[in-house]
């Protein structure tokens, strides 16, 4: 089922201060849960994989730097945000060119033995290089983490 609502961009309350968007519904409710949930979101029309996190103020996902560059807004604006539950397993994708980097440094299996949520993390610092050569630079020093 899909859920569709508009959210104001805010601050997290606590030590983390990350961007989010509050779901305006209760989680416990509609997916039997009060953990983490997997979903898949259109967020102005932009599709992402994201999770629902639980807080004290409900459940939210972080509006990343990914969404950020794809709608351009910032705290305190509006977004049109349509949710739906991922049923199944998340592929993880790991783009081609960090592939090669590893495989040809020999650390590929090290890299894919890890956590699917450290891997992702990986990935998406990776990705969010707007330079090359910073690209070239954060794959050269997870490939030296890798090593250790």
């Amino acid at each position: 089922m899909d859920y569709e609502f508009d959210s104001e961009i805010k601050l997290l309350d606590g030590k983390m201060k990350w961007k989010v968007v509050y779901f305006p519904y209760s989680v416990s409710e509609i997916f039997n849960t009060n953990g983490k949930v997997p979903v898949q979101i259109f967020v102005d029309g932009h599709e992402f994989d994201h999770t629902l996190l639980p807080s004290k103020n409900g459940h939210y996902f972080v509006y990343n730097e990914f969404i950020r560059r794809a709608v351009q807004k910032e705290l305190g604006d509006r977004l049109h945000v349509r949710l739906k539950k991922c049923e199944g397993n998340r592929e993880l994708v790991v783009p081609d060119y960090i592939t090669k980097h590893l495989e040809e440094h020999h650390i590929l299996n090290t890299f894919l033995k890890q956590p699917d949520y450290i891997k992702r993390e990986q990935i998406n610092y990776i990705e969010l290089a707007k330079k090359e050569e910073t690209k070239n630079n954060r794959i050269l020093a997870l490939i030296n983490k890798l090593k250790d």
